[in-house]
């Protein structure tokens, strides 16, 4: 399994309402860097992350290639939440959203631990840098959209 962990200090703003915009289904699509289409009857404006809670969505890899993802909210507690992909493009999907008081703000981490079909040699080949990529530019539009 692959990890990719990134932490992000986002100036001036609690723990709590870092973690609070985090679980809001509404800024999901604002985060994400890649066209995000809710699937079902998935209404983003009234989307609050809760445990146990299913939701299914097409992300547009490269905004051209039509992915579809199940995920379920496997825990949420005071300082993260924990979604993980029940049936998508990958073979495991694991990701942790952390917060935590750091100087002057926030501490934001998103950990994700996955499993590529195809192995390590397609994570090494393609799988990696795409998710690096994914997840610098959310951290960036967290920066933009928290500031």
């Amino acid at each position: 399994m692959a990890i990719l962990e990134l932490t992000t200090l986002i100036p001036g703003r609690t723990p709590g309402q870092v973690l609070d915009f985090c679980l809001e289904g509404v800024n999901f699509p604002k985060i994400f860097p890649e066209r995000i289409t809710p699937l079902g009857d998935v209404d983003l404006n009234n989307l609050r992350i809760e445990t146990g809670r299913q939701f299914r969505f097409r992300h547009w890899m490269f905004n051209v290639i039509p992915s579809s993802w199940t995920v379920v909210i496997r825990e949420v507690g005071e300082m993260y939440f924990i979604d993980e992909m029940l049936k998508g493009p990958m073979r495991a999907f694991r990701h942790e959203h952390r917060v935590l008081a750091g100087e002057g703000g926030t501490l934001y981490t998103d950990r994700v631990t996955y499993s590529a079909i195809g192995g390590a040699p397609m994570e090494w080949l393609l799988v990696n840098g795409y998710m690096r990529r994914i997840f610098e530019a959310r951290h960036r539009n967290m920066l933009q959209l928290l500031r």
